[in-house]
C-alpha cells in the first residue's frame, strides 16, 4: 500500500500501513481504519487539513463512503522527517457489512481507497488526491466485525434469541464458517442447534408428529403451532445433509438455512424459551 498526500506533485506525507478495527455502534457496526506511514521534511511552513478519506469496492469499483473526516485535524509540517498517524472512524449500517460480506464472500477485502486533503503554503492553498486499491486480511477483518459485535445479527438483522451460551457458540460457528467458505459445516451447526432447542423444550416427538400429520390428510387441521414444528422438523431435515453425504452447499444456501434457523427459532412457541416462559406453557 502507498497512499501519499502531495505538494505541488511531491510526497509530504506516505501512508504504506493499514489496519482496520472494529468496535460496538448504536444503530450499525463501528470501524475504524488506522493509516500510519511516514512525513517527509519540509523547508517552508506548510499545514496539511481537511483530510478525508473515501471507500469504495475495488472490482467493479463501486463507492461505499465518499468522505470519512480523519481524526486528526490538522498536519503541520517540520523541517524533520517523523511518523504520521491518522484514524477514520466510521459506522456502517448492516446492509453496508452484508454487501462488504458479498463482495468478500470467503476471501480477503478488497477495496479502494481515496486520501483527499487540503494544503496550504506561503499564503497558497492547492488540493490534494490519491487512491490506490488495498487487502484487508480476511483474519483482520473478521476480527474487526467480530469486535464490531456484527454476528449479534445474523445475516438479516434477525436479533439474537436470549439462549444459552452453548447455543450463542453454535450460532457464531455456523457464521463463522459461512465467513470463511465452509458452506456444508455451517448447515451442520445450524441442525446442531435445532437438536439442542429439541432437547431443551423436550418436543422432539411432537415435531417430529406434526411433520408427518403434515403429509396426511388431516394437514387442513393442524394448528400454528403445529404447522411451524412441521417446518423446524424440514429445517432439520435439510440441515442432515451438511452432517451426512456428499451434498455441497453454496454460500447464498448455507445463509438461507442459518437465516430460516434464526428466524424461526426466535419464535418463543417453537424456539428459545426462557425459564418463566416454559413455566407460562405448561400452564
Amino acid at each position: 500500500m502507498r497512499l501519499p498526500i502531495r505538494y505541488n506533485g511531491n510526497y509530504i506525507v506516505e501512508f504504506d500501513q493499514l489496519k482496520v478495527h472494529g468496535r460496538e455502534a448504536a444503530g450499525g457496526y463501528g470501524l475504524t481504519f488506522v493509516m500510519r506511514g511516514n512525513r517527509l521534511p519540509c523547508h517552508s511552513q506548510m499545514m496539511l487539513f481537511d483530510i478525508t478519506l473515501s471507500i469504495a469496492l475495488a472490482d467493479p469499483l463501486r463507492p461505499l463512503v465518499t468522505s470519512v473526516p480523519s481524526s486528526t485535524r490538522i498536519i503541520r509540517c517540520h523541517s524533520f522527517s517523523s511518523s504520521e498517524q491518522i484514524d477514520f472512524e466510521m459506522v456502517l449500517s448492516g446492509s453496508q457489512v452484508n454487501s462488504l460480506e458479498e463482495y468478500r464472500e470467503e476471501n480477503d477485502l478488497k477495496l479502494n481507497l481515496g486520501l483527499r486533503a487540503l494544503v496550504t503554503s506561503d499564503d497558497e492553498l492547492t488540493s490534494s488526491f490519491d487512491c490506490t486499491d488495498i487487502t484487508v486480511p480476511r483474519e483482520q477483518w473478521l476480527d474487526a466485525l467480530r469486535n464490531a459485535e456484527y454476528r449479534n445479527t445474523l445475516l438479516f438483522e434477525v436479533p439474537l434469541p436470549n439462549a444459552s451460551g452453548d447455543l450463542k457458540a453454535l450460532f457464531s460457528k455456523a457464521q463463522e464458517f459461512i465467513e470463511i467458505g465452509h458452506y456444508k459445516d455451517a448447515v451442520m451447526q445450524c441442525r446442531h442447534i435445532v437438536e439442542q432447542v429439541e432437547a431443551l423444550r423436550e418436543d422432539k416427538q411432537a415435531s417430529a408428529a406434526a411433520n408427518r400429520k403434515a403429509h396426511s390428510s388431516d394437514r387442513k387441521d393442524m394448528s400454528s403451532i403445529e404447522r411451524l414444528m412441521s417446518l423446524r422438523e424440514q429445517l432439520k431435515n435439510i440441515c442432515q445433509l451438511g452432517a451426512h453425504g456428499n451434498e455441497e452447499f453454496t454460500r447464498s444456501q448455507a445463509r438461507a438455512v442459518l437465516g430460516m434457523t434464526m428466524a424461526l427459532l426466535a419464535e418463543p412457541t417453537v424456539g428459545f424459551v426462557s425459564g418463566q416462559e416454559c413455566t407460562e406453557e405448561q400452564y
